[in-house]
């Protein structure tokens, strides 16, 4: 089943910058801006060199066992039993990204479209969705995510050129007066956003492997890196790094700058249109890799029937996750070690276990 699953390169990288970019670009510009003020760009090319490292563990780990994804790569790196729990401990992560970011989703709509609905109505319509494309499989949602791709670099580069007249580059000075450690207090939260792309140790094996496979992989974190910068450096520039950190969604009130012909305004919309796009695809690829994963783990013989059961647990473990936005923000800035410790460390500490057994293995 697993190896008639097959998606391009271009649908691979299109799933990368969607689901990193996405969900972040909204909030991201306040968060940094809290840590680093003015300097905020500095933060996200540190989070997007670690990003690079983070990719290449998982691409690293593919090389070394290809045909494999993260489940079948920990059972044959630490064996049945204790690979077992560390592919647990990874399914559990993927299930509880899909109800942090449809957490997310329904606190977003509260806020900026109708706070009257209740949440859980948000969260049915959202899961419904999703759980109707992981239906489909993997090469129907990623032909999807193409179209939302070049719709979302789209919309985002013709904001920030638009803008072009208002900015204020004079805001980004001094750069760096207090030193280069300094603004690296909020590094960890960058970090866990740039490692918003662990669903690669999934569908890489499915990607039909070119000699440029690696290329659009490097590239998507290319173009997720260049769109957080733009996004940061464009709120700075129009105002300014304190007044940034004040924000709830800065993005939105950036775009609500932009007049067209005096009369013509309220492009905040096409941004909303791309967030839940955005949005729609990483919980999608999340709620698939859980799915995909307990499948392998488990060796279910009807996964579908999975499907439902999951989805009710999703809306049932996000409406009682946080109360509201305020919460779900302090989560992501305190507890960041917790999405890095999955995304990065136990990763990369299973690549050295693989490597050491490969050299021993080959030296005899």
């Amino acid at each position: 089943m697993g190896q008639r699953i097959q998606i391009s390169n271009f649908q691979m990288m299109s799933l990368i910058v969607i689901a990193t970019i996405g969900t972040s670009s909204l909030y991201a510009p306040a968060t940094l801006a809290h840590y680093a003020e003015r300097n905020s760009w500095y933060l996200v090319l540190a989070g997007g060199m670690v990003g690079l490292l983070n990719l290449s563990v998982f691409l690293k780990l593919n090389k070394l066992y290809p045909g494999q994804n993260l489940i079948g790569i920990s059972k044959q790196v630490l064996g049945p039993w204790l690979g077992g729990v560390l592919a647990f401990l990874f399914i559990f992560y993927f299930l509880d990204v899909t109800t942090w970011v449809l957490c997310e989703f329904s606190q977003f709509f509260i806020i900026a479209l109708n706070p009257i609905i209740p949440q859980l109505w948000y969260l049915i319509a959202g899961v419904i969705m999703c759980a109707y494309a992981v239906y489909h499989g993997l090469e129907v949602f990623a032909r999807v995510s193409e179209f939302i791709f070049i719709i979302t670099v789209i919309t985002f580069f013709a904001i920030y050129v638009i803008l072009l007249n208002q900015y204020h580059p004079e805001y980004l000075l001094p750069v760096l007066e207090d030193g280069l450690l300094e603004p690296l207090k909020g590094l960890m939260l960058s970090m866990s956003w740039f490692g918003d792309l662990m669903f690669v140790s999934m569908i890489v094996q499915h990607v039909r492997r070119t000699k440029s496979t690696a290329s659009y992989a490097y590239g998507a974190m290319g173009v997720t890196l260049l769109l957080m910068l733009m996004s940061v450096l464009s709120c700075t520039m129009l105002f300014g790094g304190q007044t940034t950190a004040t924000f709830t969604y800065p993005s939105i009130s950036l775009i609500q700058n932009i007049r067209v012909f005096r009369n013509i305004e309220r492009f905040d919309a096409a941004l909303v249109v791309v967030w839940v796009l955005s949005c729609f695809t990483k919980i999608t690829v999340y709620f698939w890799s859980a799915h995909r994963g307990l499948t392998d783990l488990l060796r279910l013989k009807q996964p579908r029937m999975f499907i439902i059961p999951l989805a009710v647990g999703f809306v049932v473990c996000s409406r009682f996750k946080v109360w509201g936005l305020v919460e779900l923000a302090a989560f992501y800035d305190k507890q960041a070690w917790y999405f890095s410790l999955f995304q990065l460390l136990l990763p990369c500490l299973l690549l050295c276990i693989a490597l050491i057994k490969t050299k021993m293995t080959k030296s005899g």
